[in-house]
């Protein structure tokens, strides 16, 4: 009893001290922001624990050969009590102690070596997987493990020389089945350990490879944990109605409603789906698509490309309605850029020129119905435009001015009816810097 009474406390002392080193590499704490860690059990002979964080119960019964997820939490100093397994922190915490997190750190607190010589290790975890291939890297925790070289079973060497308790870069490695090795520094023959069955590599993955265990008790082995994963590409859409005659509007994607009573002059925010082929329905607001009776307003298969922007706008009168998609452009790396897109089902070709300017200075010149101008390059500033009639110098419509940001694109829609007197313009923010 006694005995075990004295590994909890001295696994404590090893992992405060892993704590006092990670606010080190951390630096001051920063507000705001958010940090992560995680904690590797690899002592192979210290009892289980169970870890709390700012006095909530976050990982229970944490024993060897265990690793917890990320823990993240706010930037800043938290209180982690780490206690017996299935104690409590009023009962006695084996770890009582402030950790400062800097805001975006990444880490791995790791207890290593047999209990009467363990020790804590704090690795700082960076990993950045890539769309191509897998990422790996080697962890050397068996403590009584001389150094070793890594390989793929059979070949040679990846890794040379690593020894306890240091870990490799980030290595870039083909998806698949690797069997790893570890050997003997420089040997050819001698112990080998190795992760039976290999371990299974997917692009776009980061992994960490610890070695733990005792290479005296002839247990090392190899665990696995996957860092991070690269966010599936995704493609951004936004919705615009511009039928100057058409009701409010429901619009579906694959069958599944994503905005609600979208009025006539109204622009979504940027959605995100799958890149790919999708098919886009619009129904009059509030209308049950599972009825035979409801009649589809658009009903549209459109495709889009990873890591772009679309606008996909409804357009024309009622009874002509139809999809229009323009690709949209990222903000520019300084200055502004624009466009203009001509929406208005009765209203002529159009020039768009500065206020005042000559028919041959226009920026844009004839624009016809459905057409989308080029994103011009522009200063940043206020701009007072003026639209007419293709080739002609009065004015059919006197822009409010326009303030264009640096680091942003933008598009200006015509919109509405010229009969009517509903003719406007619909300026909107593609994408910004800020």
């Amino acid at each position: 009893m006694n005995r075990t009474t004295r590994r909890p406390a001295l696994l404590a002392g090893v992992i405060s001290a892993a704590l006092v080193a990670t606010s080190a590499l951390g630096a001051a704490a920063q507000d705001g922001g958010t940090a992560q860690f995680r904690v590797l059990h690899a002592s192979p002979d210290a009892p289980a624990v169970d870890i709390y964080v700012d006095g909530e119960p976050v990982y229970a019964n944490v024993a060897f050969g265990m690793i917890t997820p990320y823990i993240t939490d706010a930037a800043g100093s938290h209180q982690i009590q780490v206690v017996a397994a299935g104690t409590m922190p009023a009962d006695g915490a084996v770890i009582d102690a402030t950790l400062d997190l800097a805001d975006g750190s990444i880490s791995t607190i790791a207890a290593t070596n047999v209990l009467e010589s363990i020790e804590a290790q704090v690795i700082a975890d960076a990993p950045a997987p890539v769309a191509d291939a897998a990422q790996v890297r080697i962890v050397h925790l068996s403590a009584d493990t001389p150094a070793v070289d890594i390989a793929p079973d059979g070949g040679e060497e990846i890794v040379q020389g690593l020894a306890y308790p240091n870990a490799t870069g980030y290595l870039n490695v083909p998806e698949g089945q690797l069997d790893v090795e570890l050997r003997p520094a420089g040997a050819v023959d001698g112990w080998v350990a190795y992760n039976p069955g290999g371990v299974l590599l997917g692009n776009g993955r980061t992994y960490s490879i610890f070695a733990i265990g005792s290479h005296d008790e002839g247990n090392v082995r190899l665990l696995t944990t996957i860092d991070a994963i690269l966010p599936p590409p995704t493609a951004k859409v936004r919705v615009l109605h511009a039928s100057p005659d058409a009701p409010a509007v429901d619009v579906y994607v694959d069958g599944t409603l994503v905005l609600e009573a979208v009025e006539f002059g109204a622009i979504s925010d940027y959605l995100e789906v799958a890149p790919g082929e999708h098919e886009i329905q619009v129904y009059a607001a509030g209308a049950d698509p599972s009825l035979e009776e409801t009649t589809t307003v658009i009903d549209a298969r459109t495709g889009f490309e990873a890591d772009t922007m679309s606008t996909f706008a409804a357009v024309n009168v009622l009874e002509k309605i139809q999809p229009l998609v323009l690709r949209d452009a990222a903000a520019p790396e300084k200055g502004a850029i624009v466009r203009v897109v001509h929406l208005s089902p009765d209203a002529p070709a159009v020039d768009i020129g500065a206020d005042g300017s000559a028919p041959k200075k226009a920026l844009v010149k004839g624009l016809a119905f459905g057409d989308a101008s080029e994103y011009l390059p522009v200063k940043a500033g206020s701009y007072d435009l003026d639209v007419r009639p293709a080739g002609k110098k009065a004015v059919a419509l006197d822009l409010d001015a326009l303030d264009l940001a640096s680091g942003s694109a933008y598009t200006v829609f015509a919109i509405g009816q010229l009969a009517d007197g509903s003719l406007r313009v619909l300026p909107v923010v593609d994408a910004s810097a800020e």
